[in-house]
């Protein structure tokens, strides 16, 4: 009998032992968590952050036959299908009939997606696990994805100096086009071309924009004020070496934690959250790719990406002789672009990445002031040339400040509509619609309403 029970236990036990190696053996499955484009946080702890929705274009170019119009699309589908044929392309590059143009070349007519400024190539070919090497040699960056409206299997690319073109029978852009058929005409922008100004031709097509929302009422998302929100962020930053903390309060209202004067965290009376650490481990490197899934796991333990927040610009970062990346981003409310003065040095929200650690983190993001929208009105703006006239011809009289004159319109390279932010004023608690200009390496802002020159 004795024997029996024995025999019975061993069995139990290896029975035990066989159903555990299967729990095991299942459990990689059950943690992959970088699935439909999500973000893996490190621990197999799941961030809920779809990578493209930070990665997109900020704008989107329509030329037929007939004009060339803008639209803003809220449609994923449209980047979706793009990123599609974008990484078949990219993955068949080797095997595909490819061809490099100096400077930008397209087809007659196009479906033109643009980023604010160009992008490494890195980020496309780590999201899409491809070998980065082979695409950097004959890419770098990409600042536009274009699409010819009857050419089903190509796709061009424009890296900021050149144009790649590259056709392969298995990129589809079908999708793309059927995407484009449920854009509303309301929905577009139609764009001016050849725009005399005073003898001078603006070489670039404008926005055709007669009126806009202005101004337009914001408040800081944060308030310090609400202490148990400001704690939380700050127990969320210094974690287990939180009671070690030092705070203070100035007259201005900002507060201040301070660890060993190596770690600090501040968050101004304007609603700036701002974190810096100076003890951080620099013997790793991380590619660019790395740096931005650094970035965003650390952005998201604090708060929400704002709901029209994208990556505008990644520049390298140098932190005592080790060199790492800075992501900045920004954000859109109805539907066009912020602009922040660059007097203030401000950022929506910017991300320093040395080796595997995040270094600073600035965040400052206003969001609509929804209790004073019927004080919003649509109001009638200048157009673009009447803006150029006036600095060309008025200022000539002595009373604007003159900063554009005609020797300098057949350098402008883009012009469009945005939001200005004064940001670190706190009783400016509003945008106003301003023209950006952009000429050769200089960019202007001009007050849309009046036409006078912010900066």
């Amino acid at each position: 009998m004795k024997i029996v029970k024995n025999l019975v236990l061993f069995l139990m036990v290896i029975i035990c032992v066989f159903l555990s190696t299967q729990v095991w053996l299942q459990l990689p499955d059950f943690l992959s968590l970088n699935k439909s484009g999500y973000i893996e946080e490190p621990g197999n702890q799941d961030v809920d952050i779809d990578l493209w929705t930070l990665i997109r274009p900020s704008k989107y170019i329509l030329k037929n036959d007939k004009e060339l119009k803008e639209f803003y699309s809220k449609d994923e589908l449209l980047w979706r299908n793009t990123l599609v044929s974008l990484e078949t392309a990219l993955k068949n590059l080797a095997d595909s009939q490819s061809s490099t143009i100096m400077g930008e070349f397209y087809p007659e007519e196009y479906v033109m997606l643009e980023f604010e400024n160009k992008l490494p190539i890195e980020i496309f070919a780590g999201k899409f696990q491809l070998n980065k090497d082979n695409i950097k040699s004959k890419l770098g960056y990409i600042q536009k994805i274009v699409f010819g409206l009857n050419e089903v299997n190509n796709i061009y690319i424009y890296n900021g100096e050149s144009t790649v073109i590259i056709k392969n029978s298995m990129i589809k852009n079908l999708e793309i086009y059927d995407n484009l058929k449920a854009i509303k005409d309301s929905d577009y922008i139609k764009y001016k071309q050849d725009i005399e100004v005073e003898g001078e031709i603006i070489p670039i097509p404008i926005p055709d924009i007669s009126t806009a929302l202005n101004p337009v009422f914001v408040q800081s998302e944060l308030n310090v004020k609400n202490k148990q929100a400001i704690e939380a962020i700050a127990k969320d930053y210094f974690k287990n070496n939180y009671d070690y903390v030092r705070r203070s309060e100035d007259i201005e209202g900002d507060i201040l934690y301070v660890y060993k004067n190596e770690k600090v965290l501040k968050i101004t009376s304007e609603g700036l959250l701002d974190f810096f650490d100076s003890n951080i481990d620099i013997d790793n490197n991380s590619n660019v790719y790395e740096g931005l899934l650094i970035a965003l796991k650390f952005a998201t333990n604090f708060l929400n990406f704002h709901e029209d927040m994208y990556l505008s610009e990644v520049k390298t970062a140098q932190y005592e002789g080790s060199f790492g990346y800075d992501f900045i981003f920004t954000y859109r409310i109805k539907n066009k672009p912020i602009l922040f003065s660059k007097v203030r040095e401000s950022a929506a929200l910017e991300v320093e990445v040395i080796g595997n650690n995040v270094v600073s983190y600035k965040r400052l993001i206003r969001n609509l002031d929804t209790k004073q929208d019927s004080e919003m009105k649509e109001q009638k703006i200048l157009s673009f040339e009447d803006v150029l006239k006036k600095q060309i011809i008025v200022a000539d009289e002595g009373n604007i400040l003159k900063v554009i004159d005609k020797s300098m319109v057949k350098d402008i390279d883009n012009v469009y509509l945005a939001y200005f932010d004064y940001a670190r004023r706190v009783n400016e608690q509003h945008l106003i619609v301003v023209w950006v200009v952009e000429i050769s390496d200089k960019t202007y802002v001009f007050n849309a309403i009046t036409g006078s020159l912010i900066e």
